[in-house]
């Protein structure tokens, strides 16, 4: 190290000249740095040592335990990939949209080549780089990216780690540094008061392709990304009997469970994709949580290939949210799974998701599982209730339940398709909606944020958005969905307080009611009352499509049946499709292939259909052949 160093030391007021003579002895007898001397012998505190270096380098010294209590966006550390993260040994801290400007923390805060690429990736103007050590961000880059909590805990120490940190920064202070001042904005903190900080900079600007979700993907839409993914997996999992589109069917089934615990449509999304790729590199054995609990050489097998899928899409730039959830994928509930023995909700909420769903699939579709056996539909929800708080999130278990008991189902069935769209940020208030809409017969789809409202509000029927979400920002998006002329006539209903200019402002942009802050049960008879109006005014069905599974095929026809509906059933089985027509619970055409008439009701009663949809708007193009209550085919499907 420099002896000017010393000098500065000196200059300083922080050691004394004798303290520096004695540790360029020192340095000449071991070869170590000034200041590794300096502290090995006792004469300067290491952290005192740090906040100098970082003073030096005009940029400030961020310590172990601030930034492993930093709160990072995931869109944020999209922006910068990790790969690039790792390379450069820095991590993304916030970002000034405005102004373009980046905040990093940085083990050579002074890598002007660094800082360049940084700028070019995340596409800002000027990157503003704080200081670590190299241990650190590696931590940092562990836990944020990888969702490993145990980073920091796991820390190396001792004289060796402590030199090697060390002697990195002393690196960046002789290579001269970097003129750029870091700003006065502290890092964000759990904990902390509003007051005692500023701000953390707004993150919400899109990154490169409409959603952001994989960088570098340029115009491309997140919907076909998934679909690229659907169909490549697809052909790599023909060669695998028993698990032959198997990603497709956790990929769908996870997406539903995300879905009715109201995350946001982008974790949606990258749920999805996690479920695409979570068996990619990891060999013939499929890996569940379940299984890995039962079996400990699977366990031991998890731990080893649990990152492989991470691995082998570096390049891609996946989002963040994608990494942490195959990262941790055979976490369990209460810390006994593996590779970092994370618990609750530690756990990304994507992995605990997966690992319930895949258990479920596995337990049901697969007889090479752990238990070496197929379970019953029932036997599995059993399982899956036994172990709920043990390996399973009781939440996602809640609602994997719901979705196989067939409930959800038969209720859009009956429903002809139609949903209430609910947007409400307190997850106790938007619980207490949804079970007041629930026992009203409705179903619902739940969201926290205005921006899955947005994207979810074309499927849906009626609007219920809370003013919690933020007077102005409703009326916005109000504005934004009446902008189409599709989505004109849909009632829009809006609870909480508002203010008389609120008010105003809400029935100019569109809104039909202000209910005010009523109770649950007040508010689900409103919604009941517009949603019937709507449908007496002719507003359209909607296609309802699900998987025996969820609802046995002869189960489906009762409810339609009973009913009395109308509409096309199709129902899929081993490659082939049938359709059956019917007005007002009797079926009036059936066809399969080129057969038609009762020889095609009859095929299609005897197939062992997989997947249904059920379109209730459908009109008949051809002339009825058939006059068959929906009731005689229901018997036909029971078992003798």
């Amino acid at each position: 190290m420099s002896p000017k160093l010393g000098d500065r030391l000196v200059a300083a007021g922080l050691v004394t000249r004798e303290a520096v003579d004695q540790a360029l002895e020192q340095q000449r007898l071991t070869g170590h740095r000034l200041g590794d001397s300096l502290v090995e012998m006792g004469l300067l505190g290491e952290a005192v040592l740090l906040r100098f270096l970082a003073s030096e380098l005009k940029t400030r010294y961020v310590p172990a335990e601030k930034l492993a209590r930093a709160q990072i966006p995931s869109d944020l550390l999209d922006r910068v990939p990790v790969r690039l993260a790792e390379a450069h040994q820095l991590l993304p801290l916030a970002v000034d949209d405005e102004r373009r400007i980046l905040s990093i923390v940085a083990a050579e805060p002074q890598n002007e080549k660094m800082l360049r690429d940084v700028a070019s990736i995340a596409d800002v103007d000027e990157v503003y780089a704080y200081i670590a050590l190299r241990s650190v961000v590696r931590a940092g880059i562990q836990k944020h990216y990888y969702a490993d909590n145990t980073a920091f805990a796991s820390l190396s120490s001792g004289p060796r780690a402590t030199r090697a940190d060390l002697a990195g920064i002393a690196a960046a202070y002789e290579s001269a540094g970097s003129s750029k001042q870091a700003p006065p904005v502290p890092l964000r903190l759990r904990g902390e008061s509003s007051q005692a900080r500023t701000p953390a900079a707004r993150t919400s600007r899109p990154t490169t392709g409409e959603s952001g979700l994989v960088a570098g993907r340029g115009a491309v839409d997140h919907s076909d990304y998934v679909e690229t993914l659907r169909v490549l997996v697809d052909q790599l999992e023909r060669s695998r009997a028993e698990m032959r589109g198997h990603s497709a069917q956790l990929a769908r089934q996870a997406s539903l469970v995300a879905m009715r615990l109201a995350l946001p449509s982008r974790e949606v999304t990258c749920v999805a994709l996690a479920a695409f790729l979570h068996d990619l590199g990891k060999g013939a054995l499929h890996l569940t949580l379940a299984g890995t609990a039962r079996n400990p050489e699977w366990k031991a097998e998890a731990k080893k290939v649990a990152l492989a899928p991470v691995h082998m899409f570096e390049a891609v730039h996946l989002p963040a949210q994608v990494g942490a959830t195959l990262a941790q994928l055979y976490e369990a509930w209460d810390g006994s799974g593996t590779p970092q023995g994370a618990h609750g909700e530690d756990i990304a909420i994507g992995a605990r998701i997966l690992a319930a769903v895949d258990s479920w699939l596995d337990l049901t579709r697969n007889p090479g599982n752990a238990f070496g056996r197929l379970f019953t539909r029932e036997q599995a929800l059993s399982y899956l209730a036994e172990q709920a708080g043990k390996l399973f999130d009781p939440r996602v278990v809640e609602m994997l339940e719901l979705l196989h008991s067939g409930e959800l189902l038969r209720r859009r069935l009956e429903s002809d398709g139609r949903q209430v769209l609910v947007a409400e940020p307190d997850p106790a208030r938007r619980d207490a909606v949804v079970q007041a809409l629930g026992r009203k017969g409705l179903v619902v789809h739940a969201t926290s944020t205005l921006e899955s409202a947005l994207d979810a509000a074309p499927g849906t029927d009626l609007w219920l958005f809370s003013s919690r979400l933020g007077v102005a920002e409703v009326a916005d998006a109000a504005v934004e969905l009446r902008s189409d002329p599709r989505l004109a006539g849909t009632p829009l209903l809006v609870t909480g307080e508002v203010d008389d200019a609120g008010s105003e402002r809400l029935s100019q942009s569109g809104m039909s009611t202000l209910l005010g802050p009523g109770e649950p049960l007040e508010v689900a008879v409103q919604v009941v009352e517009a949603l019937n109006q709507r449908i007496e005014h002719g507003a359209p069905a909607r296609v309802v499509q699900g998987t025996a599974d969820e609802l046995p095929p002869r189960d489906v026809l009762r409810i339609l049946g009973s009913g009395r509906k109308s509409g096309r059933l199709m129902l899929r089985a081993d490659g082939t499709e049938g359709q059956l027509q019917f007005e007002r619970g009797r079926v009036v055409w059936a066809g399969a292939g080129q057969v038609r008439g009762e020889e095609a009701l009859t095929q299609i009663l005897r197939a062992r259909a997989t997947e249904f949809v059920y379109d209730p708007d459908a009109l008949l193009m051809e002339l009825p052949h058939l006059d068959t209550d929906l009731e005689l085919v229901v018997r036909a499907l029971e078992p003798a």
